[in-house]
């Protein structure tokens, strides 16, 4: 089978780009032509787009189709031009723009299009939420729609799309590739002193994450004068207010950016924390777990359906600083409860996320748009 996945290109990989890295090269092992079309930013350089680089790295052909921040009619010719002459059997979309921008295209051409719901964010901003809305209307007309969790599933049906296009298909990862990356940095002791019970998060520095929530949680952890480090990876466009407030509070928090070696940003910390308003299916607490790090999360979204409560980490209340900031205390005290809940974390990652189970799902999907298709 011939399948296109598509989305915008990217200067760090974070949760839906990684699952178009391991999506990509599992179809791609199970036999099938797989390419990547990315809508290619202008304010990116050929440098910057780390997406691209990896895609190709893995041996993933890509193809690209340059674009401003807007959506106007010649970015939608140029796509309808790219999938036109790729005419692949499936498009499979994850992003907001690459949704939009293919809807009508594919209905146009007689492509099936797959969708791959990552998440909203639900800003104050007023052109990203028509955005989304546009996003939520174009969903009802894609031939199927994939989500990572209930909760992500119960809203999209909620939004209008029918319930039989909508299929439950929980990320998977490459398990064996994320610990074969594990042991180029020491990252660990590049950022920590020895001793240091060290706790943090993997993820892009913007407000949907709950960075703040998390140094008022680190503050709280200073006044028990906890041996605590925290390291927050990532970049975004909290940085300096994130940087102000450490230095402000003299926190003992470590804003260490965007680091390529995932695995051993993970292996880094004894906690990792996650204290998103809003979650799809959080792959950094997959791949954490994966790699025997446990999780203190707040019980958003998906993050219900990754966490098991006092066997793999802690989920907490969402929202409730003084009971997660309890549930680190005690965690960063009890060093045999922590490597138990690692080795939980390990099991369940390996037996409930697997990346040979999302494929055979995937397939399903792409087998049953095509035989409709076809019947069309």
């Amino acid at each position: 089978m011939h399948i296109v996945h598509v989305i915008q290109s990217a200067s760090q990989i974070y949760g839906a780009e990684r699952c178009v890295l391991d999506e990509t090269v599992a179809l791609a092992r199970r036999g099938h032509h797989v390419e990547v079309l990315l809508c290619h930013e202008t304010r990116l350089s050929d440098d910057q787009d780390r997406l691209e680089r990896e895609l190709r790295a893995l041996g993933i052909a890509t193809n690209r189709v340059e674009a401003t921040s807007q959506l106007n009619p010649q970015l939608v010719a140029a796509w309808y031009s790219m999938l036109k002459r790729l005419r692949p059997d499936v498009v499979h979309s994850h992003s907001i723009k690459t949704d939009v921008l293919s809807v009508a295209v594919c209905r146009y051409l007689g492509l099936p299009l797959v969708v791959e719901v990552h998440g909203y964010l639900r800003p104050d901003d007023l052109r990203i939420r028509l955005y989304e809305r546009l996003d939520r209307l174009s969903l009802r007309l894609a031939a199927a729609v994939l989500t990572l969790s209930s909760d992500y599933r119960s809203e999209v049906i909620a939004s209008g799309v029918a319930a039989s296009k909508t299929h439950l298909l929980p990320s998977g990862i490459d398990t064996a590739r994320l610990r074969a990356q594990a042991g180029q940095r020491d990252l660990r002791r590049e950022l920590c002193r020895e001793g240091e019970v060290v706790i943090g998060m993997v993820a892009r520095l913007s407000p949907e994450k709950g960075h703040t929530q998390f140094l008022t949680a680190m503050a709280g952890l200073k006044r028990l004068g906890l041996p605590v480090r925290g390291v927050l990876y990532g970049e975004g466009p909290l940085a300096e207010e994130l940087q102000a407030r450490i230095d402000a509070e003299q926190l003992n928090v470590t804003l260490a950016g965007y680091v390529r070696e995932i695995a051993d940003a993970y292996r880094s910390l004894d906690v990792l924390i996650s204290c998103s308003h809003n979650e799809g299916l959080p792959l950094n607490l997959i791949e954490a777990m994966a790699l025997g790090v446990p999780v203190v999360a707040m019980a958003t979204g998906g993050c219900r359906e990754i966490v098991q409560h006092e066997v793999t980490g802690v989920l907490v209340p969402a929202g409730n600083l003084s009971a997660f900031t309890a549930a680190l205390a005690s965690l960063v005290q009890d060093r045999d409860r922590r490597l138990a809940f690692a080795r939980a974390a390990v099991a369940v990652a390996e037996t409930r996320f697997s990346l040979d189970a999302w494929v055979h799902g995937a397939e399903s999907v792409y087998e049953a748009v095509c035989q409709h298709k076809g019947r069309g």
